[in-house]
């Protein structure tokens, strides 16, 4: 009931109707030396303090960020600087800073009170409560305009992806930061990693995994060896339910709204807004530092169509896949029709044109083996046969397909990491956010100090929740949460807070 009175607002807004009284209050934003700097996640209040996520903006800022444990490093010109997770004191050459509020992480987030930036990073902040603003102002040797952070030891550039050039020698991948625009080659044994901000999950991928319009940090040696790619984007997954002439909304409410720059295609054909339908499937992948659609992806099942009995037929479709697959994972696709043509087929938008061979007359047959990173949610197969210059109907498998390489995220959990707590009987759960394949409800499980309550929770593809039915002592509890998606992906997260009842 929630998700279909959100999906109408949503509709309604989208048609040009005023938003109801108690929406969500907009984030706070921040500005950086007069550059408002988009962030996911922004600023928040915690116990009364307000805290800024630590590592965007001391990269914006154009210092280094490192980690190590629960100790995050950074350099201010020649001084070092120290940050420890739960502690309301950093150190500047070993010097104690102290601030109004600890350090903590919340959702695998981090975050500092302002005074981290004003009386350890030498920066002036100041929070406008009316424009829900945080204002930095830092004169700190860094980060250039061209969007460069030089250390000791290594070169990072970071940039939105204009360009991947998978078929040079060596491969690369073009940046643009402000004006500047840099192609930088990129060695078969650097570290590829994606990173899902909508599931903040990160895993391995490959180069060809990286899209233009996704935003990236690469990290070289001096000598310009490149040593990791970390490629960030956003992403939704849905049915569309309502189509409007510049944007449409997505069945979990989600409004998107293509830029001028937006690539759309149906099926891997391009199209524009107006060629969209309700009930198409649509994965929507956007600029994590600007918020900007840069990708709409639209799969669309094909009718089937009698053609010219003279002409060259499609008899049948039809693929192996009976459960969504993993990346590895390898699909075979059969066709049968008119022999001594040429075969190919298209899974959805993602992939086309994959060359079949001709076994026996009239069959044909190919399989395609799932990549890194690849990540769709029940798209069609699709058929194609020509025989000479003659093309046969589309004909389209019965069974959809659907394939993950990204395992399900928590999004979020309670207690949070660090935190006490004043009962002895605290509710803990923990929600996920999937990036293609849906959770599994019976894959959750969930243990507390070591034991496995599993059976004591309410469970489902969303959340576990756990109430417990006796009183823990004060101290540290531990929680661990596991989960997978339908393709057997999985995810374990950990953490910790602390019991103080009085």
């Amino acid at each position: 009931m929630k998700r279909a009175l959100a999906t109408v607002g949503l509709a309604l807004w989208l048609l040009g109707v005023a938003p109801l009284p108690g929406a969500t209050p907009r984030p706070i934003s921040i500005v950086i030396n007069g550059d408002v700097l988009p962030m996911q996640p922004p600023p928040r209040f915690e116990g009364g303090h307000l805290l800024v996520p630590v590592r965007r903006t001391i990269e914006s800022l154009g210092l280094d960020f490192n980690k190590s444990g629960k100790i995050i490093t950074t350099h201010v010109g020649a001084r070092a600087v120290t940050l420890a997770i739960g502690s309301r004191v950093a150190h500047v050459d070993g010097e104690p800073v102290y601030m109004d509020a600890a350090a903590i992480e919340i959702q695998d987030v981090l975050y500092a009170p302002l005074r981290f930036f004003t009386g350890v990073l030498g920066a002036q902040a100041s929070y406008d409560r009316l424009a829900h603003q945080v204002t930095i102002v830092a004169q700190l040797v860094g980060r250039s305009g061209a969007g460069v952070t030089s250390t000791k030891n290594t070169i990072v550039r970071i940039g939105t992806v204009t360009a991947v050039d998978i078929d040079s020698d060596p491969p690369t991948v073009t940046l643009t930061y402000n004006a500047s625009v840099r192609t930088i080659p990129i060695g078969s044994n650097a570290n590829i990693e994606m990173h899902d901000v909508n599931a903040n999950v990160t895993v391995p991928g490959e180069l060809s995994s990286v899209r233009p319009g996704d935003f990236a940090r690469i990290t070289m040696r001096k000598n310009g060896h490149v040593t990791r790619v970390e490629d960030e984007y956003g992403s939704y997954q849905g049915r569309v339910a309502a189509v409007a002439a510049n944007r449409f909304v997505l069945a979990d409410g989600h409004v998107i709204a293509p830029s001028r720059t937006t690539v759309i295609s149906i099926n891997g054909v391009p199209a524009q807004i107006s060629d969209l339908h309700v009930g198409d499937g649509a994965t929507v992948r956007y600029n994590v530092e600007t918020n900007e659609v840069r990708e709409i992806l639209v799969s669309r099942a094909v009718a089937a169509v009698a053609g010219p009995a003279a002409g060259p037929q499609i008899a049948s479709v039809n693929s192996s896949a009976d459960r969504p697959l993993r990346a590895g994972e390898s699909v075979s696709v059969t066709l049968r029709g008119t022999p001594g043509g040429s075969a190919t087929f298209d899974i959805g938008p993602y992939v086309g044109n994959l060359a079949m061979s001709e076994g026996p007359a009239g069959l044909y047959q190919a399989s395609y083996q799932i990549p890194a990173g690849a990540n769709f949610f029940n798209v069609p197969i699709i058929g194609h046969l020509s025989v000479g210059t003659v093309q046969a109907p589309l004909a389209q498998a019965p069974q959809m397909l659907s394939a993950s390489s990204t395992p399900p995220g928590v999004s979020g959990f309670a207690p949070a990491a660090g935190e006490t707590v004043n009962t002895s009987r605290p509710a803990v759960y923990a929600t996920f956010a999937s990036v293609s394949v849906p959770v599994n409800p019976s894959s959750v499980l969930l243990w507390v100090n070591g034991r496995d309550v599993t059976a004591d929770c309410v469970r489902t593809a969303q959340f576990i929740q756990y109430m417990p039915a006796y009183s823990y002592p004060n101290g540290t509890i531990s929680v661990r949460v596991r989960v997978a998606d339908l393709a057997g992906n999985t995810t374990t997260k950990s953490w910790s807070f602390i019991i103080r009842n009085r």
